[in-house]
């Protein structure tokens, strides 16, 4: 017995449904899809709204891949009316994602296109690769699902051109999944056509998606995936005639199918096996699976029977049952007359207007995120072009910007203002005696203790070769004397580590300025005046300039 208090219990109880129902872990989906359900009306009981959303998310997603489509899509769309919580935006991606996928799937098109397009505003907002490539998937979909197979390969296509180097794991792999299956789908449009060169050309395309995505299942491990990467290969090895090769694949996607439950993708291995046992020959075999799936009528996929009934009548030809095969043929010619009739009038009614918006918007949130990107880059061009690539000090045009930005509202307030010019001494013999490696670790190693002794506010800067140049606003000459002092002290007294075995020591010799004037080619001439005074008399030692 439980030593827990009932909302302690409960509280435990719902962590474990959580992340049992998690659509990222490698759980069987019927056991994540009734975790779900569990973790959804435990989280309603404990007053949970962000868990109570989540759980309901996954639930709708975990329906989907069980065939429960029709549920799936109620679901969704009932959390899609709610409004969220920032804390589970990512539920909501999740929740839009399963509108357009069952929508597209359950040919409610103008709901797929909504979430869609509310998809390719959340990337918009966040600027954010992987949501962008997500938004690709989900504004290819409904374009594949009602013929247009081509212009959902171009949007993929052109997505992981510009983002597939930039997204999570599990998005890239997503957009290469989607790029296979559209893919898959014109290699079967194309198939009785003279387009062989079209056919290869997409075929490769699509088999190099699909062995992208194998690839990131390593970081994924999610057999949903696998089984839906499965399937899309599979198609493709079908088009290319390589069916020898695809059916052990297809027999382990059955099994893999069956075995988690996915109604959706286990009707389309088998419409896939039946279409490889007829081409190697085995049409009793082939017809056998047909009259088995048109036996389960609507349980089976409306995308998927078209092609099962032309397996059956290529079957049904082969063993010479010609009245069965003509019956074969109606019922796929009618289904397919049926599916044509929907997808030209949904093109006519939404893809006019609506598309063009969503594509417009897609666009323009696609030059927004380069612009972004291109922000980025000239900003760290810009940065390394003000730094010294030894040290990663400043160099002297950091210098200079950083000199015309300070010194008029300095020179204005008549602040002090001191500048140190800090040579090493005797570097050419460091070099001589131990090699410039040893002459570069010593330079660095300078570097990081000017680094560590100045104010970020400092200007910290290698000048040239040996030479370092310091910047101290609103610090009068006494002080930046004393500091400067500090550091001369410190810098002799630091073993130097140059690999050589025995520490080196080293000194510096440092020449000071100080405002008036507030000018930066007056000051480092006076700097440097100190500082060649310094040297004269002995080094390891600074010198001030006369004001």
């Amino acid at each position: 017995m439980s030593d827990l208090a009932p909302d302690e219990n409960e509280r435990s109880r719902l962590a474990e449904c959580m992340r049992l129902a998690d659509p990222a872990r490698d759980v069987n989906v019927a056991t994540a899809a009734n975790a779900a359900l569990e973790a959804r009306a435990l989280a309603r009981s404990l007053g949970s709204g962000a868990d109570e959303y989540r759980a309901a998310a996954w639930l709708a997603r975990h329906w989907m891949y069980l065939g429960r489509m029709s549920e799936a899509l109620e679901l969704a769309i009932e959390l899609v009316r709610e409004s969220s919580p920032p804390e589970v935006e990512d539920a909501r991606v999740d929740a839009l994602r399963v509108v357009t996928l069952a929508g597209s799937e359950m040919a409610q098109f103008e709901r797929a296109l909504v979430a869609a397009g509310e998809l390719v505003t959340l990337a918009a907002q966040h600027g954010d690769a992987g949501k962008m490539l997500s938004a690709a998937v989900a504004f290819a979909v409904p374009f594949e699902r009602v013929g247009d197979s081509w212009q959902a390969e171009r949007i993929l296509s052109q997505a992981l051109a510009d983002h597939g180097d930039h997204g999570t794991t599990r998005d890239v792999l997503s957009a290469c999944n989607a790029l296979c299956a559209v893919s898959a789908s014109i290699a079967h449009l194309l198939r009785d056509t003279d387009s062989h060169s079209e056919v290869a050309a997409i075929v490769a395309k699509g088999r190099a998606a699909g062995e992208r995505a194998f690839k990131l299942l390593d970081e994924v491990r999610n057999p949903v995936y696998e089984v839906i990467i499965g399937l899309n290969m599979a198609e493709l090895l079908i088009a290319q005639g390589e069916c020898a090769h695809a059916l052990p694949l297809l027999q382990r996607l059955r099994t893999s199918a069956q075995d988690q439950q996915l109604a959706v993708f286990a009707w389309n291995v088998e419409v896939n096996l039946a279409d490889v046992l007829l081409r190697l020959g085995s049409a009793r075999e082939a017809l056998e699976i047909v009259q088995r799936m048109v036996a389960h009528g609507d349980s089976v996929p409306p995308s998927v029977l078209p092609r099962a009934h032309l397996v059956g009548y290529g079957a049904s030809k082969a063993l010479g049952n010609f009245e069965l095969a003509l019956k074969h043929f109606e019922l796929a010619e009618r289904m397919e007359r049926r599916v044509l009739t929907k997808h030209l009038r949904t093109q006519s009614e939404l893809f006019v207007t609506r598309t063009e918006e969503l594509r417009s918007r897609h666009m323009a949130m696609a030059a927004r995120l380069e612009a972004q990107q291109e922000r980025h880059r000239a900003a760290h061009f810009a940065a390394q072009a003000e730094q010294d690539p030894l040290t990663e000090l400043g160099n002297r045009r950091h210098m200079e910007r950083r000199a015309a930005d300070l010194f008029p509202s300095l020179s204005l307030a008549l602040a002090p203002l001191a500048l140190a010019q800090v040579d090493v001494d005797h570097f050419k013999r460091v070099n001589d005696t131990h090699g410039h490696a040893a002459g570069d670790k010593v330079l660095v190693a300078l570097a990081k203790l000017l680094r560590d002794n100045f104010r970020s506010a400092d200007v910290v800067v290698r000048s040239g070769g040996e030479e370092f140049v310091l910047m101290l606003p609103d610090t009068p000459l006494p002080n930046a004397m004393e500091i400067c002092e500090r550091l001369r002290a410190r810098v002799e007294a630091f073993p130097m580590d140059i690999g050589t075995g025995a520490p080196l020591r080293i000194t510096i010799s440092i020449g000071i300025a100080a405002a008036p004037s507030y000018d930066l080619d007056a000051l480092m001439q006076r700097a440097d005046e100190a500082l060649y005074v310094a040297k004269q008399a002995g080094r390891n030692r600074l010198c001030c300039a006369e004001p």
